[in-house]
């Protein structure tokens, strides 16, 4: 058994993140600060309540800690502070995220506000400084503005609805947000109006990227529950349910082995046996190769912990899976169709020894059965969805870490909406969600580790592609020449044997066996075979993965030619992070859309 089967870590807590933004004295007049207060309270109590009821509703996939709500706040003075003291009345944990070290940020305060941020600051269970010196002071507050978006799933808004003022404004974050179709909870200074919640999430067809004046706007309260249970609930879908709790609870063997796969790049010459694998990779393997990615988070607080453990887990189930998966289907997809060539020869064969007929039919009609429980064996136990499946998990989790070193997580999705999410989509979610804010300062010195970690994750996607480019166009081309090659030989014997009915009159025979038996079984035989190496290149799709490789490679080089280039700063960074989660994603994307289509069936 692997060592990571001795404990569950796969099932995540439920855990739900808000943020806080809004005006700061003197336009937040601190007549209103116990108004404000108590709106931000009774949305913490509302959020709590659900939290609690989608926990125990969902026993079986949630781990059974107790639910969390975060509140991810810049702990600038008025909005900030005022959400903030509510969120820890509530017993609500804050991650505080500050644009500037401490040193700096207290000159935008009074004395008593200092007092007031710092006491809240040393109750944070969690601290990220922006300390770049190349950042400005309004870009500073811009970028803490759009890490607080990024972190969370809800934004709380203390804000007038006035035009912003400056960089980084309220107003800004807020059009930010609603822009992401993140749902915004709109708490009027005054106390003139409800809360009320901005969210396209409300319309039904909303399209995509409303802006803030198009957006739909309900009570924010009476709406918590719906929005709640859209955001942190399990997928509802049953089908999507159940592979949730398949991955969730199913139980793994130390190993899988498959001979097929591995078997026909060798005969295929792309590999040589003494460097061939006949198992699948354990999960310690799957582990020791993400540990060089995690480096930079050790010693990052609790969030080093979770990823250096519950994290780390789940990355390498789901990646040991998904080759595990892997080399069962293509395995059992290449055994289909060498056993359809093997019965096509067998049901030959009696032409060439007639007295074997009752065996050979016995034979063939095994062989058939072979290929029918291969294929319901497979179907059954879901080897092609699971592979996909796990495959995409793993590399939806692989590409949340580099982004949440900077504080970024993915918590908005471009696949399905925030509304309606697949499993995989929700799964990650949510283990980002638990992931929460990186502890510490981000300098010069930890965004240099950040940006090595990414040119190392860079160098070995670009290493991966190039090395499945070509074995794949390797594969495709030396399978072709085959396939041709039987063709010829086909053609060879048929122009043979119509070279001897016009010479001699009549074909003759071979150490007794007629020439024409001979030759229809050699002209049938040999198209039979080559349709199956046909069948096995259309089904694995090498050409069309060694094209798609191929470009990704280009696409990857490119982009990591930039970043070990341009100056290095909080905001490029982030955005070259973004860009390599987005190739990279289009990339599981690409190749999920071309092997959907391709489940495994019965030869025809």
């Amino acid at each position: 058994m692997n060592s990571f089967m001795g404990s569950n870590e796969l099932r995540p807590r439920l855990v739900l993140r808000f943020g806080i933004t809004g005006h700061r004295p003197p336009r937040l007049d601190k007549e209103n600060y116990e108004a404000i207060r108590i709106q931000c309270s009774r949305i913490f109590a509302a959020a709590k309540e659900q939290m609690q009821e989608i926990h125990r509703k969902n026993l079986d996939v949630f781990s059974p800690e107790e639910p969390l709500i975060e509140l991810v706040t810049p702990l600038a003075a008025g909005a900030d502070t005022i959400g903030s003291e509510a969120a820890v009345a509530n017993n609500i944990p804050l991650a505080a995220a500050l644009p500037m070290n401490e040193e700096q940020y207290k000159t935008g305060y009074s004395i008593d506000e200092w007092k007031l941020a710092q006491t809240l600051l040393s109750a944070a269970q969690s601290t990220l400084r922006l300390d770049d010196a190349d950042i400005a002071h309004d870009e500073a507050f811009e970028i803490v503005g759009k890490l607080v978006v990024a972190q969370s799933d809800i934004l709380i808004a203390i804000w007038d609805g006035n035009e912003a003022r400056g960089r980084g404004g309220t107003t800004t974050v807020v059009a930010d947000a609603v822009a992401d179709n993140m749902p915004v909870i709109h708490i009027y200074p005054s106390g003139e109006n409800a809360s009320q919640l901005i969210w396209s999430g409300v319309e039904e067809d909303a399209p995509d990227r409303l802006s803030l004046d198009e957006t739909g706007r309900i009570d924010a309260l009476s709406a918590m529950p719906a929005l709640i249970e859209a955001l942190a609930a399990p997928p509802q879908a049953d089908a999507e349910l159940k592979r949730l709790r398949m991955f969730l609870t199913e139980t793994r063997s130390a190993q899988a082995r498959g001979f097929s796969w591995p078997l026909l790049l060798v005969a295929a010459g792309v590999k040589r046996v003494s460097n061939t694998r006949f198992r699948g990779v354990t999960t310690e393997e799957c582990a020791a190769n993400m540990e060089p990615l995690l480096a930079a988070t050790m010693g990052r607080g609790k969030f080093g912990e979770f990823m250096s453990g519950p994290f780390l887990q789940r990355f390498a189930i789901a990646d040991s899976d998904a080759d595990r998966f892997a080399l069962r289907f293509r395995s059992s997809f290449i055994r289909n169709f060498s056993l359809s060539a093997l019965a096509v020869f067998l049901a030959l064969f009696g032409l060439l020894w007639p007295a074997g007929k009752t065996f050979l039919i016995s034979a063939e009609l095994a062989v058939i059965l072979t290929i029918i429980v291969n294929t319901h064996q497979a179907n059954q136990r879901g080897w092609h969805q699971s592979w996909l499946d796990q495959r995409h998990l793993a590399e939806r989790l692989r590409l949340l870490v580099l982004p949440a070193m900077l504080g970024q997580l993915s918590l908005r999705d471009v696949e399905d909406g925030t509304r309606m999410p697949g499993w995989i989509s929700w799964y990650s979610r949510a283990s980002a969600r638990q992931m929460g804010l990186v502890e510490g300062t981000c300098d010069r010195n930890y965004m240099e580790r950040v940006r090595q970690a990414a040119i190392e994750l860079l160098d070995e996607q670009i290493r991966y592609h190039r090395r499945t480019h070509t074995a794949m166009k390797a594969a495709d081309h030396r399978l072709h020449l085959i396939s041709d090659a039987l063709f010829g030989l086909t053609i060879f014997a048929c122009l043979g044997w119509l070279g001897l009915k016009v010479i001699r009159g009549y074909p003759g025979s071979i150490a007794g066996v007629g020439v024409t038996e001979l030759v229809t079984f050699v002209t049938a035989i040999l198209p039979a075979i080559a349709a199956s190496l046909y069948g096995i290149r259309m089904q694995g799709d090498f050409a069309v993965t060694a094209d798609r490789s191929d470009a990704f490679e280009r696409r990857l080089v490119q982009l990591k030619v930039a970043i070990e280039r341009e100056p290095l700063s909080y905001l490029r960074l982030s955005q070259r992070l973004h860009r390599l989660s987005e190739i990279m994603l289009s990339d599981v994307q690409q190749w999920r859309s071309s092997y959907q289509t391709r489940p495994l069936s019965l030869p025809g």
